[in-house]
């Protein structure tokens, strides 16, 4: 309930800037969600895609916007794509620049550009305005509210991957993970070796429905399994195998208390349960950890991605488990934070 409050302030804060380009948040086409934004032109004249580009980044800079430069490149790179939500051809943020700079827009490239400008405004993630993202060595599509997968994610992709016994020729490895979200992990995990099976636990319809078709898209599905179900305490769980040989997961982790300063690109559209990990960020973690420990064997592996404060206080939580687990080491990310836990079960 406290987040709630808060989190209806900010909304009135956004006041009719949000209110006017709710559409953009819609997890269809951007382009065309984009058109219930506004209907005023960007630019009088006609501006250089340089000028464009600059003109932009200024526009998002006074907004206080992130990576206002960024935005603006994947932002004009959009409005020029043919087809800016193909998955086999992404958007990405130089493409502008592969045509002339001094080439001019469109009267409908500068209106779906200024479409695209308001929805980064009302602080909508590029991601979602895109439809896709690259994440590790695959693209899949993104849509609002699914937690949107974040570049040090892919550390825990490697991980997973250098943490895996060596192929075994007839063999194949059945691999856990629960809240995937996008299925971004598990599908790169499964890009990257043809021996992998994966069975996920999704408790959200929405990120169930987007990791199936991911999967689809990548042509994975007869190696990934989805199941609907939400892990807690004592939960039973349909549709899981006997036993795995590892369990993974970037759960929501993020202590309460921290959630008020998250993003409004995060608050306003990505689903916080995502997020959410309760007083110590551990509401989910340690329902994993239990459920670990009836699928794995002896030496069996958790992975888990985690806040920087979980390193010095899940040890203690390990002892009161009902399984009995060990941390086999913790992983920095690349910012040099303790994001990783790798637990042992003894």
């Amino acid at each position: 309930m406290s987040l709630l409050v808060p989190r209806a302030i900010a909304r009135l804060v956004a006041g009719n800037v949000v209110r006017s380009y709710r559409q953009c948040s819609t997890p269809s086409s951007v382009v065309i969600s984009a058109r219930q934004c506004s209907s005023t032109p960007l630019h009088q004249g006609v501006p250089t895609l340089s000028q464009e580009l600059d003109k932009i980044t200024a526009q998002l800079t006074e907004a206080q916007v992130p990576e206002p430069a960024l935005s603006a490149k994947y932002l004009l790179s959009c409005c020029l794509s043919p087809d800016p939500h193909s998955t086999s051809s992404p958007v990405l943020a130089g493409d502008w620049a592969k045509v002339s700079t001094c080439t001019t827009l469109t009267q409908d490239q500068a209106t779906t550009l200024h479409r695209l400008v308001q929805c980064r405004l009302a602080r909508m993630p590029v991601q979602y305005i895109l439809g896709n993202w690259d994440f590790h060595n695959i693209t899949i599509m993104v849509r609002p509210p699914v937690f949107i997968p974040r570049p040090e994610t892919e550390q825990l992709v490697d991980l997973v991957l250098a943490s895996l016994p060596a192929p075994v020729p007839g063999h194949n490895l059945r691999l856990l993970e629960v809240g995937p979200g996008s299925g971004a992990v598990s599908l790169a995990i499964l890009s990257a070796r043809e021996d992998v099976l994966v069975t996920c636990v999704e408790r959200s319809q929405a990120a169930m429905e987007l990791t199936k078709d991911n999967a689809s898209l990548l042509g994975l599905v007869d190696r990934l399994e989805v199941v609907q179900g939400k892990v807690e305490v004592e939960a039973q769980l349909e549709g899981l195998s006997e036993e795995y040989d590892m369990v993974f997961s970037n759960p929501p982790y993020i202590l309460r208390k921290d959630l008020m300063a998250l993003a409004p690109e995060i608050y306003l559209y990505e689903d916080l349960r995502a997020l959410d990990g309760g007083a110590e960020g551990l509401d989910v973690i340690l329902p994993i950890i239990e459920l670990a420990g009836v699928k794995l064997s002896s030496g069996g592996l958790v992975i888990l991605e985690v806040d920087p404060c979980h390193p010095h206080i899940l040890p203690a939580k390990l002892e009161s488990l009902n399984t009995c687990f060990t941390v086999d080491r913790v992983v920095n990310d690349f910012r040099e934070k303790e994001r990783f836990m790798v637990l042992r079960k003894t």
